[in-house]
């Protein structure tokens, strides 16, 4: 399943705001609205794995490209 990753790095995993302002540093994550605050790859990870979790609950239909095998 494909999920896209844009602003995953942006967005809270917890109150799921979207903000740039969210990434003070490279590698820390710390929400604007809510305080929340955590590595932001591991954050990140969060919102993907959520991601792909809705897709799979609501059925959505992958957007990545069909693989094509030629003999």
């Amino acid at each position: 399943m494909h999920v896209d990753p844009a602003y995953t790095s942006q967005e809270c995993s917890k109150c799921h705001h979207t903000e740039r302002g969210n990434r003070p540093a490279q590698a820390v994550f710390s929400c604007r609205v809510c305080g929340f605050v955590e590595h932001a790859d591991h954050n990140a990870s969060h919102n993907i794995a959520h991601r792909g979790w809705m897709a799979w609950v609501c059925g959505a239909q992958s957007t990545a490209p069909e693989l094509t095998l030629i003999a």
